[in-house]
């Protein structure tokens, strides 16, 4: 239960760059403070509204390691560590550029952020 209830929270703040984070990804010990996701996959259309010259092929997070001090939670830093980070891009086309495409971009930029607002939304009511 507890671990639906984090997978809530993180997919949250952030579920509009990673695809669904499944329970057996996600591994909590509350003794040495850490939530640790392994093998995420990026969300690619997350990152169009950057209007970046190069497009995302593949993405994927080997490990996520998110260090919660419960006892100071407010005081103390949130560290966040990313190890085996894999990206694969390439070069946008000039059709790409065009005013749809665009477009169509920045609609699905939008939308991913309505999703995780929502999500916030409901992790904070949880």
């Amino acid at each position: 239960m507890f671990e639906g209830l984090v997978r809530q929270l993180i997919l949250g703040y952030l579920g509009r760059y990673f695809k669904d984070i499944q329970k057996e990804q996600l591994k909590i010990t509350l003794w040495n403070e850490e939530v640790l996701l392994e093998n995420v996959e990026l969300i690619l259309e997350a990152f169009d509204y950057l209007r970046l010259p190069f497009a995302f092929k593949q993405g994927r997070i080997g490990k996520l390691s998110i260090k919660i001090p419960w006892k100071k939670l407010g005081w103390d830093p949130i560290i966040i560590n990313l190890e085996d980070i894999y990206v694969c891009i390439s070069k946008r086309d000039d059709k790409e550029w065009s005013i749809d495409a665009v477009e169509g971009r920045e609609y699905a930029s939008k939308k991913a952020k309505l999703a995780a607002a929502e999500l916030a939304k409901l992790s904070r009511r949880v």
